[in-house]
């Protein structure tokens, strides 16, 4: 019996919509039992302390339905880069960051580094204080800082080298909450993220992002470019058949909390932990 569900398999979105979306009362009756569900909600420390193996470069999504952890490894290129989405209150921030705990706890610091671009810098602020944390962490940058232009063209400058074959640092998991401030970027920035985006994770740059699921239509130029999509609780159709790209099931009745990723063969359906031990 293996100890963790590991997605490895190659996510190849299709530009189709999807039916089968709809609301019901779910995220209602989540609210009434948040209290409840807390109570027993498992952390990432207890899931990683449950894992007897890990690949290579991996980290935790979250918590199967079987109980188990599972897992995705970013040293599969193919996997390419990951949007996180869904509506506003979804979990999209909570996710990006059980990726983060858990990639710190399964990977030693001189072989994965952390870059944070986000809106909300004090969401972060947890990760640099704390003395495990803080040596994997890079740098976590807002988005309207200028000096976040600079921190792009350096992973452009590693990444470029790394592709000729030059010495390679640890590698570098680049995650980018709040995903649409990109649109203030300058246009050389927005060119440069964007060949991150595409060639980023051949080079040892994994880039996880998540966006709301409004953004959907005015962003399909940036959507089209993440292979791996993770999706969220959204009431939209519409906006759920752009960022899911399939004609397949979108998962009734998701709840905040819950996510969906397609693994190249079908749909998995896994809810958060809690950050921590």
């Amino acid at each position: 019996m293996t100890s963790s569900n590991i997605l490895t398999n190659v996510m190849t979105p299709t530009r189709q919509g999807f039916p089968g979306l709809f609301n019901r009362t779910r995220r209602d009756i989540y609210l009434h039992r948040k209290k409840e569900q807390l109570s027993k909600a498992v952390t990432v420390g207890c899931l990683v302390s449950s894992i007897k193996a890990s690949p290579k470069h991996s980290l935790l999504l979250g918590q199967c339905n079987d109980g188990l952890p599972f897992l995705m490894q970013l040293g599969d290129p193919l996997l390419g880069s990951i949007l996180v989405s869904g509506d506003t209150a979804c979990g999209k921030t909570h996710q990006l960051q059980v990726m983060v705990d858990s990639a710190i706890r399964l990977n030693a610091p001189h072989d994965l580094q952390v870059v944070v671009l986000t809106h909300h810098p004090n969401e972060w602020r947890s990760f640099s204080e704390k003395s495990r944390s803080e040596k994997y962490i890079y740098q976590v940058k807002a988005w309207y800082d200028p000096s976040a232009e600079d921190l792009i063209e350096t992973l452009i400058t590693l990444a470029e080298a790394r592709r000729e074959g030059k010495k390679q640092s640890a590698n570098i998991l680049l995650v980018m909450d709040d995903f649409n401030f990109v649109e203030n970027l300058s246009y050389a920035a927005q060119v440069n993220l964007h060949w991150l985006l595409t060639y980023g994770a051949e080079s040892g740059l994994w880039i996880a992002a998540s966006i709301k699921a409004n953004y959907a239509e005015k962003f399909r130029y940036w959507i089209n470019v993440f292979r791996t999509r993770i999706l969220g609780f959204m009431r939209s159709y519409e906006n759920a058949s752009i960022i899911a790209a399939r004609e397949d099931s979108f998962a009734p009745g998701l709840t905040p909390g819950s996510f969906r990723i397609w693994t190249g063969s079908g749909w998995v359906s896994y809810h958060l932990p809690l950050l921590g031990d």
